[in-house]
């Protein structure tokens, strides 16, 4: 059972918006158009005093890196993070206080991009990006040194970010982490309509127009935009982390099952009864959790790269 502040947390989620966000697909126009206006959110005014953060408009979107003030540990990972929501939403405040958090624990840098957001981008631009800055990545601190991670549509593309690099001869990441993963944009994936009711963040349908909106005009069974339809093998380790109260439950449970037949990569498959979509984000005992064995893990994996 979920813990007492993880289901006040739950009553609360409906106040933020986002469930009524992806219920109304018929209005996501009108919701992104209002985004677009708002004012970026960048880390609280606390982490600047703990961490040197600079961000960079180089490239032609914003990238934000993150180092301790004292300086990264020595042998410490580095941190791709891939933001969530839905492919269409900025990077939200919970999403900077994760990143940080992970990287106090890890003694750990960590680079998160501000991706081109679709209706206006596309899957494919958009994943090239993402696979340039990797490359850079990977020749300043080793691949064997790097993580990428996301939640939700974050985790999704970091799959599919992987797929790509492993099918071109890339050197790849030491591990990937995938929080809530957004994995199959196709909305027909069996189970999602039972759990919809318990989901007080999530809808199918905003998920299928949010999809419709980042695929382009690439197919919604393509890899880099449902990259559970992809190949698996030869990937990095993964950990997959996953709540029962979460329409992608289903994603979460169907990457785990491939995970586990033969030949496959290493993985560990967490899921958490009763949670939330996104929970590992929010201030709850449970995502604290998640979070010290994300950091295990990815200690792990690091020394074996």
């Amino acid at each position: 059972m979920a813990s007492i502040r993880a289901r006040l947390v739950n009553l609360a989620l409906p106040l933020l918006g986002i469930r009524r966000f992806f219920s109304q697909p018929d209005r996501l126009d009108e919701r992104i158009a209002k985004l677009r206006r708002q004012k970026p959110v960048r880390p609280r005014a606390k982490w600047h005093q703990r961490f040197a953060i600079h961000e960079f408009a180089s490239r032609g979107y914003p990238v934000v890196t993150i180092e301790p003030k004292s300086g990264a540990r020595p042998g410490a990972p580095h941190l791709l993070y891939l933001h969530g929501g839905g492919y269409v939403m900025d990077i939200a405040a919970l999403h900077w206080d994760t990143v940080m958090d992970l990287c106090e624990r890890l003694g750990a840098s960590a680079t998160v991009p501000l991706y081109p957001l679709a209706p206006e981008a596309k899957a494919a631009g958009t994943l090239d990006q993402m696979r340039a800055l990797y490359l850079e990545l990977a020749e300043r601190y080793g691949a064997g040194n790097l993580t990428v991670m996301g939640d939700s549509a974050g985790g999704g593309m970091t799959l599919a970010l992987a797929q790509m690099l492993r099918d071109e001869g890339a050197a790849l990441p030491a591990s990937l982490v995938l929080y809530s993963p957004w994995l199959d944009a196709t909305g027909k994936a069996e189970g999602q309509r039972a759990i919809e009711p318990r989901d007080r963040m999530l809808a199918v349908s905003g998920l299928e127009a949010c999809g419709t909106m980042y695929r382009g005009d690439l197919a919604v069974e393509d890899p880099r935009v449902s990259p559970l339809f992809g190949d698996l093998a030869g990937l990095p380790p993964m950990a997959i982390f996953s709540g029962t109260a979460d329409i992608l439950l289903v994603d979460g449970r169907r990457l785990a099952q491939r995970l586990a037949e033969p030949g496959m990569p290493d993985h560990i498959y967490r899921e958490y009864a009763d949670m939330f979509h996104v929970w590992m984000l929010l201030p709850v005992p449970e995502a604290m959790q998640a979070r010290a064995e994300t950091v295990e893990f990815i200690r792990e994996h690091r020394k074996a790269a």
